[in-house]
């Protein structure tokens, strides 16, 4: 029988939260790359770290994500992309039901 103890132990609530991206020694790191590869206002660096966090926690490469995401921000298109997923990740689910439902 699963104790209720072991299913507080493992759940998503009590893991620690990722606050270092894999490839990159600190943030400071992270920064001078995607600065290198993207033209976004100084804000946005920082939503795009926390997206990427995000993506790295389902198991997606923060690296390879910046490279797919720089072959599609050429264009403005690609930068759009970037900025709607930054304004997403800040959103709560509150605000991302009223928007779905309108």
């Amino acid at each position: 029988m699963i104790e209720k103890q072991d299913i507080l132990k493992n759940s998503f609530e009590t893991s620690p939260v990722q606050t270092k991206l894999t490839g990159f020694g600190d943030y400071q790191e992270y920064l001078g790359y995607s600065k290198s590869l993207f033209k976004l206002e100084p804000e946005e660096y920082q939503g795009l770290f926390n997206v990427l966090l995000k993506l790295q926690s389902i198991g997606q490469d923060a690296v390879q994500a910046m490279l797919l995401l720089k072959s599609n921000a050429d264009d403005d298109d690609g930068y759009d992309l970037i900025r709607f997923m930054i304004q997403f990740d800040g959103m709560d689910m509150g605000d991302i039901q009223t928007m779905l439902s309108s």
